[in-house]
């Protein structure tokens, strides 16, 4: 395995980020003079580790440009109330300081309406349990959120972000149904895994039976203990044979993985620390093997990162894999 990168480079590079995001605050507002516009040019030339970080820092830049967008455009009394505020003594825009909003937001708490929504936030705790109304229980990832309706016509839970393990009452009626992102998952008596990725959901049964119906109603899938299904884009895929162990490690607190998509596994990890995780393109679709402890995801994401011969760079609320 590769050697874990030098806490001295990191530091180094910590700089070099905090540089790259200044020159684009200041190139987005407006404010940047010729003659610092030829410094960052002479910085970006001086090594090829400076362009990196401001090429790195423009992705997510621009990941960022559509939310502030359409904030300006929803928010135009606002808008031209900072404009006011902030000239002539700061020369940032509107759209800047828009967008700085939307990334102070977005790194602190960027599901606070999925939260608004919610009837349960699983908080930083490993394993969380809920229990619901009708006496079934839901067990919680970090950073996941459900709501629910509990009435004599339906038992109904959303899984709005996250990962939960459901050990559903048997025997009772109406149906216990599980919808994620449209895709439903519907019961009678069973305990199953369903977690949400930003493309896909899986679902594992560990006992009992259900029966998974894409958010493009196409025909539904029933699976048995042991067996998985991922559901990318409404449509169900083939049921496989599930690994139990590995699939339901997170709740024994390590996440463990055969042959999965590096971005799939740090969205797991990164549900653990507070804060947002960004892999740079071309880094996500790589595949690993391992086993991860949760109770230090940030070291985790270190051995994540130096198997795939990568870096990770901690910053204040975001670790970026690069």
């Amino acid at each position: 395995m590769p050697a874990l990168p030098d806490p001295e480079e990191h530091i180094e590079a910590d700089g070099r980020h905090d540089r790259a995001a200044l020159w684009l605050a200041k190139r987005a507002g407006g404010s940047l003079t010729p003659a610092e516009a030829a410094e960052m040019e002479a910085w970006l030339n001086a090594e090829p580790a400076n362009r990196r970080a401001f090429d790195e820092m423009r992705v997510l830049w621009a990941r960022l440009d559509e939310p502030a967008r359409n904030l300006a455009a929803r928010r135009r009394p606002a808008r031209l109330m900072g404009a006011a505020l902030f000239r002539p003594r700061s020369a940032l825009s509107a759209m800047a300081v828009a967008g700085l909003a939307c990334l102070g937001l977005w790194l602190v708490d960027p599901h606070f309406v999925e939260d608004w929504q919610a009837d349960a936030v699983s908080g930083g705790a490993l394993v969380s349990t809920v229990t619901l109304p009708d006496g079934s229980v839901a067990r919680l990832a970090p950073d996941t959120a459900l709501s629910w309706t509990f009435d004599e016509q339906q038992r109904h839970v959303w899984l709005l972000r996250g990962e939960a393990f459901f050990d559903v009452v048997p025997g009772s009626s109406p149906a216990f149904t599980v919808t994620s992102r449209g895709d439903g998952i519907r019961v009678v008596g069973t305990a199953f895994n369903v977690e949400q990725f930003s493309a896909a959901n899986a679902v594992t049964v560990a006992h009992g039976a259900v029966r998974v119906t894409g958010a493009r109603d196409l025909p539904s899938v029933l699976l048995s203990p042991g067996e998985q299904i991922r559901i990318e884009d409404g449509r169900p895929g083939q049921a496989g044979t599930a690994d139990l162990d590995a699939a339901l490690s997170w709740m024994s607190g390590r996440l463990v993985v055969q042959q999965r998509p590096v971005g799939e596994v740090t969205q797991e990890l990164g549900r653990y620390l507070r804060g947002r995780v960004v892999v740079r393109s071309g880094l996500g679709g790589r595949r690993v093997s391992g086993s991860f402890p949760l109770d230090d995801p940030s070291g985790s994401l270190d051995t994540l990162a130096a198997a795939i011969s990568a870096r990770a760079l901690h910053l204040p609320l975001m670790t970026v894999i690069y």
